[in-house]
């Protein structure tokens, strides 16, 4: 049976798709003996498209594209041309904010702006376009992190992909892992710096839940006061607020004005074969039918396009005529008439459209076109699957007459609007017991005990079949009429839950979803399941009618504490032979305080070790619930106990920088002292993470700021080392010791100078910092300025009394520190402050030698005016002057330091320590003769010359 989605009939603005009819280019479906292939193109291996794809689960450029292919042409100019509009056009960081009711066209219109403001910058490259159309029916993927996802890759699908989307897409692919929220922000924001404008249209605000609309308003709010965003926004009235995200919005009210439902309506007439046959010549039937279709329409575009679908099928003037005149008032009256047309059909077509509307009514997700061909191929009492029973696409479109519709971007079934859900959903009022026993049948088809071989693209309703506990969930009171069936499923449920595993579901089905599922096949037992799934009257039936494992309740009351299920926790509390301490640590993991609670009121005890941390309070204090922390805390949870990490719990709650967590455990007699994990203090922690608050709470509550421990030794160090002024002044005024030496860096003043961090150099030497202390790997502060650069520091510390001829640290003394880096100013800030020009060691040069070997004239200039003895000899090359030869390699270069040593004195024929018994000597093995005769006229002694010895020898 070969299948495709066809053309819907008579479209309309809104999005309102059209109704049956029409072979066309929708997804091809090839049904061949008992398989499903569901075909949308053939994958790319462009790298490209593979990241793009990888990114976010939405397509919303073939949703803008099916949706225009409904707007009536002409529809929309009054919204287009509105001053409010015009003004958000031309407004970056504005939001236009429309309002519609049900059915008035905000899709449509969606559309249409985007579709206008494309073509009105087709050559500006750097104007961004995105959209959103967001559905009802996909809670589950829509979520912060994937509608943010989805405006990167539109915004990156015609430019280079960035680096940093690239590295993510590699580190994830390899962890299987998919990107947080943070991450995507963070591609957004790079994407969107390089961008002059930007446009967002999101439609249908109000189908995107609570409480991840809350947040993505809450990020989006921030974006636009970075960045040229010009923003627009679709809701039903008084269904969502713009709060106080958004500061300059501009609004407009939609509804269907009447000339755009006039051309709709003349359009959509020619559509209708009977109809088009039964008014030609007949102007005033013409007019009598755009008039009655276009009464008290009360601006929505749904109810014109449901009457036009109520004239569709009559054969003759009369009975035209009389529809005309009992066209449905409002959206309940056209569904009502929808519905009679179904049932005055055939039983078969009538069965067929009942079963497919309760099920696309009443499922969880959207159903896909190769589900649903499963769906009406199962029949009861069927073992096997057999698809020749399923009927073709066009036959399922035709039967609900314009009610579902194909949505070609997913080859899913959807309801025309959103208030069909509504009504439909009463008008099966068995659906879930029925859509449940469907599921269970379905999986019974399939031995799945070799799970690793399955082919799941064969058999696409499997993946919607592990709804079928939910189903069952939601029958309530009927539920033990399944009992069977969940009894047998769960001999296979182990078998699911590994598949789940193994092909990734997660992102289409969250019943198997992590928590402390058993590992063993032997435990997958209807109790399980049942309290899985909060199936409160099984649940009560299997806990007092058989008998269970131990084993059983114990994951039992773990998956249902874990998942929230209060009155299943209380059902085996009282009727089951379970311990409350199993399932203490999976409630605080999915912080469900309302059994925590239960469990500690059953006996569970606090301090029990248990789950990754350790105690219940460190798993309360991890998940920031307050609540919880304070239920344990008031049943004598134990605050000083280490938790997994070697932490206490208030180690933990500074780390996880809450503050009321933190004054709760100090309330409750939290040791503020005792070292933890790396060797580090609560206060440590709140000053590594700059928790100002945290940090003067702790203080109050006696923290020891000199405790030592942790990478930076002491609290003051580690303030010091992130330039925390408010931290350090008040860990000075705790009796911080500001002298203690510690690591690479040494004191915390040698660390404030090497962080280049004056006001804390300055606060720390009034507390009494010793200036001159030597440590680290650089000796004394004052060396680690001049290292720095810092000239104003250098100063401070001077004026404070450091000492400038210490010799320590890598460089010998800061003169030494000063030379290294050629600073004029500071050699001379040194030397009037008593630095010693002539200080030798054995392991530091003297500042002359060393400033000639670095060729700095001012330097060696600024050095001998200050004493310095050039005769000297030092090192390996013996004077000032042979050092200075050795080291240059220029002639003209050296001529002006020559010229200054010899004014000052050097003496030309000291005997040197390499090859070259006189600077003579390595002059002329150089050939400088200028530099030659300069020393000749010093009186140089002509000495022998070796030729066997080079200038290269001399230098090595």
């Amino acid at each position: 049976i070969s299948v495709h989605g066809g053309v819907g009939g008579p479209g309309g603005l809104g999005g309102q798709h059209g109704g049956s009819g029409g072979v066309g280019n929708g997804p091809h479906v090839a049904i061949h003996d008992s398989t499903v292939h569901l075909n949308n193109g053939e994958q790319s291996d462009d790298p490209k498209q593979k990241i793009l794809g990888w990114l976010s689960p939405f397509n919303f450029f073939q949703r803008q594209n099916d949706i225009l292919e409904t707007c009536q042409e002409g529809t929309g100019q009054w919204f287009l041309s509105s001053q409010n509009f015009k003004t958000w056009l031309s407004s970056p960081q504005n939001v236009l904010w429309c309002e519609g009711i049900q059915g008035s066209g905000k899709t449509a219109l969606s559309a249409l702006v985007i579709d206008y403001i494309q073509k009105m910058y087709i050559t500006a490259s750097s104007t961004g376009f995105a959209w959103i159309y967001l559905n009802y029916k996909e809670d589950q993927v829509q979520t912060k992190a994937n509608l943010f996802a989805s405006i990167c890759h539109q915004l990156w699908v015609d430019k280079p992909i960035p680096e940093l989307l690239q590295n993510l897409y590699t580190k994830h692919l390899a962890q299987r892992t998919r990107p947080t929220l943070n991450d995507i922000l963070d591609v957004l924001q790079i994407t969107l710096v390089g961008h002059s404008r930007m446009y967002l249209v999101i439609d249908a605000l109000d189908e995107f839940s609570d409480p991840e609309r809350a947040g993505f308003l809450l990020k989006l709010a921030k974006i636009i006061k970075q960045f040229p965003v010009h923003l627009l926004i679709t809701v039903r009235p008084h269904s969502v607020s713009p709060g106080n995200h958004f500061s300059d919005i501009q609004r407009i009210a939609i509804e269907a004005h009447r000339e755009d439902i006039t051309l709709y309506v003349e359009d959509q007439l020619q559509l209708l074969p009977n109809v088009t046959s039964l008014i030609k010549g007949r102007h005033s039937l013409l007019k009598e039918i755009i008039q009655a279709v276009e009464r008290d329409v009360n601006g929505m575009f749904l109810l014109a396009k449901l009457r036009m679908t109520s004239l569709a099928t009559h054969t003759n003037i009369a009975s035209l005529l009389k529809a005309i005149t009992e066209l449905p008032k409002d959206l309940t009256g056209a569904y009502l008439l929808t519905m009679d047309r179904i049932s005055s059909r055939s039983e078969s077509y009538k069965e067929l459209a009942h079963k497919l509307l309760m099920w696309v009514s009443n499922a969880i997700r959207p159903l896909s076109v190769a589900e649903l061909c499963h769906i009406l191929a199962v029949e009861p009492g069927d073992t096997s699957l057999d698809l020749v029973k399923a009927p073709h696409i066009d036959i399922i479109l035709a039967a609900c007459a314009g009610l579902v519709t194909i949505d070609k971007e997913l080859a899913v079934v959807r309801l025309v609007h959103y208030t069909a859900q509504d009504w439909l959903e009463s008008w099966f009022p068995d659906a879930h017991k029925k859509i449940a026993l469907t599921c269970f049948q379905y999986l019974e088809f399939f031995d799945i005990s070799h799970w690793w071989s399955f082919d799941e693209n064969k058999y696409p309703l499997v993946i919607y079949g592990q709804y079928c506990i939910e189903h069952t969930q939601r029958i309530g009171d009927s539920q033990m009429e399944l009992i069977d069936q969940l009894e047998k499923f769960a001999s296979k449920a182990y078998f699911w839950r590994q598949l789940w595993e193994d092909l990734g579901w997660g992102d289409t089905f969250s019943f198997w979803e992590d928590g402390p599922w058993p590992e063993d096949e032997e435990y997958f037992q209807a109790l399980i399941l049942a309290a899985a799934g909060n199936l409160q009257s099984i649940t009560h039936h299997l806990l007092t009618e058989k008998q269970c494992d131990t084993r059983h309740y114990k994951w039992a009351l773990s998956l249902a504490a874990y998942r929230g299920h209060c009155e299943v926790v209380q059902l085996l509390l009282s009727l089951g032979n379970v311990n409350p301490q199993w399932g203490l640590h999976h409630a605080i993991e999915k912080n469900q305080p309302k059994i925590v609670r239960m469990l500690l009121d059953a006996g569970a005890d606090p301090n029990i070790a248990g789950g990754y941390c350790r105690t219940a309070l460190h798993a309360a204090v991890y998940r920031k619930s307050e609540p919880i922390v304070k239920m344990l805390l008031d049943a004598r949870a134990d605050v000083n106990i280490l938790g997994g990490e070697d932490e206490t719990a208030l180690q933990m709650a500074v780390d996880r920088q809450s503050e009321p967590i933190v004054k709760m455990l100090l309330d409750a007699g939290a040791d503020v002292n005792i070292v933890g994990s790396e060797d580090e203090t609560a206060l440590q922690m709140a000053v590594g993470r700059q928790s100002e608050l945290i940090v003067k709470m702790l203080l109050v509550a006696g923290a020891d700021p000199n405790i030592g421990g942790g990478m930076y030794r002491t609290a003051l160090r580690m303030a010091v080392s992130s330039k925390s002024e408010l931290i350090v002044k008040m860990l000075l005024e705790a009796g911080a010791d500001v002298n203690i030496v510690g690591g690479e860096d040494g004191t915390a003043l040698q660390m404030a100078v090497s962080r280049k961090s004056e006001p804390i150099v300055k606060m720390l030497l009034e507390a009494s910092a010793d200036v001159n202390i030597v440590g680290g790997k650089y000796g004394t502060a004052l060396q680690i300025a001049v290292h720095r650069h810092s000239e104003p520091i250098v100063r401070v510390l001077l004026d404070a009394g450091a000492d400038p001829n210490i010799v320590s640290g890598v460089f010998g003394t800061a003169l030494h520190a000063a030379l290294r880096n050629q600073s004029v100013p500071v050699v001379k800030m040194l030397l009037s402050a008593g630095a010693n020009v002539n200080i030798v060691t054995d392991k530091f040069e003297p500042a002359l030698y060393a400033a000639v070997k670095r060729g700095s004239v001012p330097i060696v200039k600024v050095l001998l005016d200050a004493g310095a003895r050039v005769n000297i000899v030092w090192g390996r090359y013996g004077t000032a002057l042979q050092a200075a030869i050795a080291h240059q390699w220029d002639e003209l270069r050296f001529k002006p330091i020559a010229k200054l040593l010899l004014d000052a004195g050097a003496d030309v024929n000291v005997k040197g320590r390499t090859t070259h018994q006189s600077a003579l000597q390595a002059v002329r093995a150089r050939g400088w003769k200028t530099i030659e005769q300069m020393l000749l006229k010093a009186k140089a002694i002509p000495i022998d010359y070796n030729e066997n010895f080079g200038v290269i020898q001399y230098c090595r």
